[in-house]
């Protein structure tokens, strides 16, 4: 009878020490590290990855490894001028950003844009959100990794020509303001 009640304590233990080390690996969640200005190194769900961006001929691509194996190529045919990495959907998986020079259908000046991907199923590059303006033009912009969900922090012109700081949030389709800095 003692031999079953302990039993069953180390069976509670076993079960109290997993949740509790669940939910420690969910508040972690996905560790990125910027190991040059075009690759990002992270660690998700126990595994671990590199994204980068790489020039090739007069195109861009962004490309998704795991353990050094080459998973999925996305080409991007717009001149880059920024690219980052951070978890902006808080789901543990990291999002890429791209800043692209490009017109747009109803802009026919080329101006800068900002391009998000997910990594569908973990693998895949696909497109989250292929944004044609923020709240006013682009300068700059850049993922703050701080919180979970990551934020967007942007640098942006307003009319008389000033900078404007901003953080977004990615939420639905596109991205929510948060504040201005």
């Amino acid at each position: 009878m003692l031999a079953n009640q302990v039993r069953k304590a180390l069976i509670i233990l076993a079960v109290c020490l997993t949740v509790v080390g669940c939910d420690e690996e969910r508040k972690q969640g996905c560790v990125i590290t910027e190991t040059s200005p075009s690759s990002f190194a992270y660690l998700s769900k126990g595994n671990k990855g590199r994204i980068e961006l790489v020039a090739v001929d007069s195109t861009w691509e962004i490309r998704h490894y795991s353990e050094e194996k080459l998973l999925d190529v996305w080409t991007l045919l717009h001149p880059v001028y920024q690219f980052d990495c951070g978890d902006l959907t808080g789901d543990s998986v990291p999002e890429i950003l791209v800043g692209v020079i490009k017109p747009t259908r109803y802009r026919k000046e080329p101006d800068k844009r900002l391009f998000i991907f997910h990594l569908f199923k973990g693998r895949l590059i696909r497109p989250l959100w292929l944004g044609s303006r923020l709240g006013l033009p682009l300068i700059d912009f850049k993922v703050e990794r701080d919180s979970v969900p990551a934020m967007i922090h942007s640098w942006e012109r307003d009319t008389d020509g000033t900078s404007v700081e901003v953080l977004y949030r990615q939420q639905g389709f596109g991205l929510k303001y948060v504040k201005h800095l």
